[in-house]
């Protein structure tokens, strides 16, 4: 199995791949994971880089020696479907494409039936997300139903433990925050789908609470300077190699994108035990309403973040997610169960 992702930055179709890449190998399969292009951050993760971008003719020319050496492709997202569509019909290996997104909402553009129709009506499999996913891609691109399965995002439990008091005390110390003030955190890719700018607008509509911001990407100057003038502490800590140990600092969790799919953050979140207030897009409200652990409210309403934020705050208690249903559901060995189903039905 040859998997490839647009880059090898830690975020989260990439963070999914390497654990996905871990979990089958461990059933006898040869995983090779593989980016398009190199990462601009400074903590990448250990993947082969295929050339300085995808449209490189030494990238394309990786691709296709690395294609004919698997017997089955899997594109993680967006900008590796064309180019996984491509290598297949060139070395005449299957491929799988796999959701990481609300299809509804990154299928608004000109020419989608072409750009990502044409090449998910040449895809072995697509596995999608959420049902909702499921449908949209079926219906919108007239993809044969047969080829269309449901596999949510997943999470490496064992990484991920019920913290403790003294857990968020050396969490907090590592981080440099002083006092007992409440500490609110984002955690993703500083990009303009997931708005991080409203986790600032929240802190600084909050008393006495703090704001950090994990992640990298294009927005982050303009977040830093924002930072420099919010009316509450705000810190930018930049990518982080190890998430369990920055959620293990906090109060909340805010996830204000968007768009998004099932956001591997939710998950890793529930799993820790940080309640998270999070939009109502993609799939977050079907996982919410399963799991447990936080208030869904209205994309791009920073007066209902605030809102459901204090009432977290007050009663956090209230909101911690059901451990074993995330285990069940969203856990690793359970999703790899539906991937490893599904590669060798397409192989075979």
């Amino acid at each position: 199995m040859l998997q490839l992702t647009s880059t090898n930055d830690r975020r989260g179709a990439e963070t999914f791949a390497g654990q996905l890449a871990d979990e089958l190998r461990g059933r006898s399969l040869d995983v090779t994971t593989a980016a398009l292009a190199p990462s601009t951050s400074s903590a990448p993760l250990p993947f082969i880089v295929l050339g300085p971008g995808r449209t490189h003719p030494r990238t394309w020319m990786a691709l296709v020696g690395a294609a004919r050496a698997h017997d089955v492709i899997v594109a993680h997202g967006g900008p590796s479907l064309q180019p996984a569509a491509a290598v297949s019909a060139l070395t005449r290996r299957p491929f799988i494409y796999r959701n990481i997104g609300d299809p509804a909402f990154w299928g608004g553009v000109r020419g989608a039936d072409l750009r990502i129709g044409g090449p998910l009506r040449r895809a072995a499999g697509v596995m999608a997300l959420y049902g909702d996913a499921a449908t949209y891609l079926t219906q919108h691109y007239r993809l044969d139903p047969e080829r269309v399965a449901i596999s949510t995002n997943a999470v490496d439990v064992a990484r991920f433990r019920r913290r403790s008091p003294a857990d968020r005390d050396t969490a907090r110390s590592a981080l440099g925050l002083d006092g007992d003030g409440p500490v609110i955190g984002y955690l993703g890719a500083l990009s303009a789908e997931k708005c991080p700018g409203l986790a600032v607008d929240v802190v600084d509509r909050l008393e006495r609470t703090s704001l950090v911001i994990a992640g990298d990407g294009p927005l982050r100057p303009e977040l830093e300077a924002r930072a420099a003038s919010s009316a509450g502490t705000v810190r930018l800590v930049g990518s982080v190699a190890d998430p369990a140990r920055f959620l293990d600092a906090l109060d909340v969790v805010i996830i204000p994108s968007r768009t998004e799919g099932v956001p591997g953050t939710l998950l890793e979140a529930a799993l820790v035990g940080v309640p998270v207030v999070a939009t109502d897009v993609g799939g977050v409200r079907e996982v919410v309403d399963r799991i447990g652990g936080g208030v869904v409210v209205p994309s791009g309403d920073v007066g209902a973040l605030v809102a459901a934020t204090e009432s977290v705050l007050a009663r956090p208690e209230a909101f911690v997610a059901d451990q074993s249903e995330v285990v069940a559901r969203h856990g690793m060995v359970a999703i790899a169960d539906d991937w490893a189903r599904v590669l060798r039905r397409v192989v075979s």
